[in-house]
């Protein structure tokens, strides 16, 4: 290889030099300033598309807060006992049994609800009534599609 390189005049070992050197810049480039470039690109679109992610929900839980309603003012005044039955029947929901408990609390049972028509009855109580639960267990029921459900309540009537 050096007697090659020996062999060629000065001009074209400058030139076989540039040329090397050009060859290496341009697979720098290629290699790696190119992926870093488009992986920017990439991450910057993505970043822009979590951020408009991140806006509409917002947006939508905004929207989606409790309902500011005159009558929900009203209806909030219920005793959570009231509040509940009431709830249930326009929910479809059959409340099994409810016990008041010794420290200021009323614990509903639900043996065998729909999933959609639990959830809107929770969702009742707290957008019209105003009351949510403090304590929630939720089972789905062996070889069927409902659940059951024990619901505890704080009661601020006597």
């Amino acid at each position: 290889m050096m007697n090659f390189w020996n062999g060629l005049q000065r001009r074209e070992q400058n030139a076989l030099m540039i040329m090397v050197v050009a060859i290496i810049i341009f697979l720098i480039y290629v290699l790696l300033v190119m992926p870093l470039i488009s992986g920017k690109e990439n991450a910057l679109r993505a970043l822009d598309d979590e951020k408009a992610r991140y806006e509409r929900i917002m947006q939508l839980a905004v929207t989606a807060g409790p309902s500011q309603n005159v009558s929900a003012d009203i209806k909030a005044v219920l005793p959570i006992r009231e509040a509940a039955t009431d709830a249930s029947r326009n929910a479809g929901v059959s409340i099994s049994r409810i016990q008041p408990g010794r420290d200021n609390t009323v614990t509903f049972w639900v043996d065998r609800a729909g999933t959609s028509e639990m959830m809107n009855w929770l969702l009742m109580l707290q957008n019209e009534y105003g009351h949510v639960p403090v304590k929630v267990t939720i089972q789905k029921n062996t070889g069927e599609e409902t659940l059951r459900g024990q619901f505890e309540f704080e009661s601020v009537d006597s």
